[in-house]
């Protein structure tokens, strides 16, 4: 038990349910177009392992950054117990990195196996998914978090996904990804909302703070989420979209819950780290039911 709780801290396995709720929508989209159901799951099991790995690599690059400043005495900006397990030398950044190729392996052998299958347009899906990759750890100095976040876990992991179970590219789901890829950003802007001020001090350059007033953020998330619908009337409204979908305008319901949470925070600051995975819980349940009645208006 001890085991499984030391690898779920330090993989962050909790943060899975985003990678998985963003894999649900291409691979039923995909079971209801008659698509290879057993290669939906082997993209998954990709998936979960660059995540995965993908999480440990990013906290050894934040421990080895926590090291340098605390060499030089400057400020060290870690949050919410990042890192916990590296501070307390339960794990070294070696065996942090050997695990990391072990995860990165299998997806790379998953990704040639679906290579073998379908060459070349998986092979330019997973280049720009490892570019996007590879740039993410320095994206927040550069403002693209957002924006990476959200390209790889809608337009490029639902047009992978279908693929690899259809050997085809569907425009709806395309048009389905922007709206989910607005409805993923929102739980990364919610942490940034909520870390405006300790992520200004470190220099970063995160939407929030490109904006620069908490109210200004407040506001461009709000519209963040009229986008997502505004997109899915859009489509409804051209027949790209059968009316069926209309279904998924309930989650405007907890949606509106999210911009609640955040309001309360404009003026004042977290104080204790329940408050903080309140709200990010909250954002994590509107994505979830976002994403269910997605997959219940395909039937």
């Amino acid at each position: 038990m001890n085991f499984l709780k030391f690898w779920f801290e330090c993989l962050r396995v909790y943060a899975l349910p985003m990678s998985i709720t963003a894999w649900s929508i291409p691979f039923a989209y995909g079971c209801f177009h008659n698509g290879n159901i057993i290669h939906g799951i082997i993209a998954l099991i990709g998936i979960v392992c660059v995540h995965l790995g993908a999480n440990l690599f990013d906290d050894v690059l934040d421990f080895k950054k926590y090291q340098r400043n605390k060499d030089k005495g400057e400020i060290i900006n870690l949050k919410k117990g990042k890192c916990r397990l590296f501070i307390n030398n339960e794990i070294t950044p070696l065996k942090a990195l050997l695990v990391c190729g072990f995860l990165f392996c299998i997806g790379c052998l998953i990704g040639g196996y679906f290579i073998w299958i379908y060459k070349l347009p998986v092979i330019i899906i997973m280049i720009i998914t490892g570019i996007l990759c590879i740039l993410y750890p320095k994206s927040g100095y550069l403002g693209l978090s957002e924006i990476i976040i959200g390209t790889i876990y809608s337009p490029l992991l639902f047009t992978g996904v279908f693929y690899v179970m259809t050997g085809a590219i569907s425009k709806q789901l395309e048009l389905l990804a922007l709206s989910f890829a607005l409805v993923t950003i929102t739980l990364l802007y919610t942490d940034f909302f909520l870390d405006f001020n300790s992520d200004k001090l470190a220099g970063k350059k995160t939407i929030p703070i490109l904006l620069s007033c908490k109210h200004n953020a407040y506001y461009f998330y709000i519209f963040m989420l009229f986008m997502v619908y505004a997109n899915l009337f859009i489509g409804i409204h051209a027949h790209i979209f059968p009316l069926k979908y209309m279904l998924i305008f309930l989650s405007i319901i907890p949606a509106l819950s999210t911009v609640k949470v955040l309001q309360n925070y404009i003026h004042k600051e977290i104080k204790e780290e329940k408050e903080f995975f309140f709200a990010m819980n909250n954002v994590q349940k509107y994505i979830a039911i976002f994403a269910i009645l997605c997959v219940v208006s395909f039937l």
